[in-house]
């Protein structure tokens, strides 16, 4: 909802999303028509995310746990953001380099593998908690 907003790269979770997203900047209503999907869908391109202007944010992903993890660390990255810029101070971006190995696949705990790990760790306290789900 703010004019040039963006996921700035100034927090470990913000770099997640490293030359992952994109930014849709026109509203043209409800996603209720074709046209509308296609035009989505063109905007996205090859990124995992989609910032849709005065609309939300739209997540793919290879497999449900990738599009799931990310969708749950870009809140975090976008809570941890806003509340930094809510102090009116400078924020601390970190370089490309940095946000580059960070997503790097060839790291040992890299962002696919947390991912995997992230969702069955939470579908086995949703086993634990409410099994009835599997049903």
């Amino acid at each position: 909802m703010l004019e040039g907003g963006r996921l700035l790269p100034v927090s470990q979770t913000a770099l997640r999303f490293h030359s992952r997203v994109a930014y849709e900047p026109d509203y043209a209503g409800a996603a209720d028509q074709a046209q509308e999907g296609e035009r989505l869908a063109k905007a996205i391109g090859d990124k995992a995310v989609l910032f849709h202007a005065h609309h939300g944010v739209i997540v793919a992903g290879e497999s449900v746990a990738r599009a799931f993890d990310d969708l749950y660390y870009l809140e975090r990255a976008s809570q941890l953001q806003l509340v930094a810029q809510s102090t009116g101070g400078e924020l601390r971006v970190i370089s490309d380099n940095v946000a580059e190995r960070y997503v790097s696949d060839a790291r040992p705990n890299n962002l696919k593998k947390q991912a995997i790990i992230h969702f069955a760790a939470l579908k086995r306290v949703l086993d634990h908690e409410e099994p009835e789900y599997a049903q």
